[in-house]
């Protein structure tokens, strides 16, 4: 797997060095402020808050366009680098820190007053504190086959809290289902309902042979259009490209490179075929053996360097113009065993492709999971480039494959390639949860009730953090800014 500095593009990487420390603080410093409720102040903890918020700004929407700052709080910055340092080291108790949020309260007057003077008539008062009090949630959603469908239920516990994200990023299903949560700005469950119970294996998926011209080849075929086309019309009355979705979306795939192959790909292709044969779907008996193969076939893919690029859909202009199904179906595409293709009359979206593939050097296109599961990475990336506005955001990422040893065991292999790319992710995180609860990655299409035990559970899990969320995502007082 790449190393951290090989995951952050170049003209954002002194940002990410610069502020990474104050996003690590204030995590701990909530969690700290809720494991010991009363030790600090709220008026402490929210200038605390807004002091590591002002150390991490480094770009401020107005109207006039987008100021870059980063340079002028350099000096606060650093000031505050020790007070984060011991944010951290008194996580445990966070009495200590109620001198060092009085110490701050001059020195955030003095900041903000050096901006005011730097950018005289260019900053409003106002743009600065909304940009400064206010935190939006940011989604990552992880991919699994059939453990993805409790997404479901973490939309619907944060719906019930009041809570919606303002962008979503996804992988492999997990950027089917942050299609759905990215279609309306408000989460509806009874959309959702009519459209997962009324698929159909069959709707879904052919076990036929079909050309390859951007994908990789593999037993079943996805037509994603069979089942969702008619909830992703746009106003145009065309398909919905990424742009046109209501909540931002960033779909995740992976580019791979042909000399990644050791082996003619058709191999693992027909291995596949003959454990299909052996039943329905899947021979379910044999899943075991499909899940090393595919194991087998990702561990080779990846040692060659820079064969894998995690390429992230719907994040620039050169891509947001992607069609949004085509996007999620190629996120989906498991080697050897799902492809997607686009092989349809569409002009417009062969030249988008052809340009992406040359863009970032790549021969076809696969599963957004194998190079970042949980691509909280390309989420960091789009916010830092202003694709919401504002560069305050929680990012929370959602892993449903974290490698369990009681459940989905024959998985294991599979499971534990993931995590290696969801540890790079974790980076660009304020937390990634992993559910514990998950249906089988073999129940691509649930039945009913299995949807619904995936919610329940989901919506069970996600409340246990919902404290925490709520906290990190919690408006810092006007009072605080009378103060400093």
């Amino acid at each position: 797997m790449p190393s951290l500095e090989h995951t952050i593009p170049p003209d954002l990487a002194e940002r990410y060095r610069q502020l990474r420390d104050f996003d690590v603080a204030e995590v701990a410093l909530v969690e700290s402020v809720l494991k010991r409720p009363g030790r600090l102040s709220d008026r402490a903890a929210a200038t605390l808050r807004y002091a590591l918020n002002l150390a991490r700004l480094w770009v401020v929407p107005s109207s006039d366009g987008e100021l870059v700052v980063g340079p002028q709080i350099g000096p606060f910055r650093e000031r505050l680098r020790r007070v984060a340092l011991a944010i951290s080291k008194n996580a445990d108790d966070p009495a200590a820190l109620g001198n060092d949020a009085d110490a701050l309260t001059p020195l955030i007057a003095d900041a903000r007053e050096a901006l005011a003077s730097r950018f005289s008539g260019r900053l409003r008062p106002s743009s600065l504190d909304a940009e400064l009090r206010n935190k939006a949630l940011v989604l990552a959603l992880g991919g699994g086959g059939g453990c993805g469908y409790v997404h479901l239920g973490a939309f619907s516990c944060l719906s019930r809290a009041g809570i919606e994200p303002k962008l979503v990023a996804g992988s492999s299903l997990g950027s089917v289902l942050g299609l759905f949560r990215s279609r309306e700005v408000g989460y509806r469950e009874a959309t959702v309902r009519v459209v997962t119970h009324g698929m159909s294996f069959k709707k879904l998926f052919r076990v036929l042979e079909s050309d390859v011209r951007y994908g990789f080849p593999g037993t079943l075929h996805l037509y994603l259009r069979n089942s969702f086309e008619r909830f992703f019309v746009s106003r145009r009355g065309d398909s919905m490209q990424l742009k046109d979705l209501p909540v931002p979306f960033i779909v995740t795939v992976t580019g791979v490179r042909r000399e990644a192959m050791k082996k003619p790909f058709g191999s693992y292709e027909d291995r596949l075929k003959r454990e299909l044969r052996r039943g329905a779907f899947g021979a379910l008996l044999h899943l075991k053996d499909m899940a090393t193969g595919w194991a087998s076939l990702l561990g080779e893919l990846m040692e060659t360097e820079g064969a894998l690029r995690p390429i992230p859909l719907g994040i620039d202009p050169d891509s947001d113009t992607f069609d949004a199904l085509d996007a999620v179906g190629f996120s989906c595409a498991l080697p050897a065993l799902i492809h997607y293709d686009v092989l349809r009359e569409d002009p417009r979206m062969h030249s988008l492709i052809a340009k992406l593939m040359d863009r970032w050097d790549v021969d076809t296109l696969v599963d957004g999971g194998i190079a970042s599961n949980v691509p909280v990475r390309h989420a960091w990336e789009a916010v830092q480039r202003g694709r919401i506005g504002t560069r305050n955001a929680f990012f929370l990422g959602l892993d449903c494959f974290a490698p369990q040893l009681r459940r989905n065991m024959m998985f294991l292999p599979l499971q534990r390639i993931a995590a290696e790319n969801v540890a790079v992710d974790r980076h660009f995180a304020h937390h990634v949860f992993a559910y514990r609860k998950v249906l089988s990655p073999a129940a691509l299409v649930p039945d009913p009730e299995h949807v619904e035990l995936a919610i329940r559970d989901g919506r069970d899990e996600l409340e246990k953090i919902l404290p925490f969320i709520r906290k990190m995502l919690e408006p810092i007082p006007e009072s605080v800014l009378a103060a400093g």
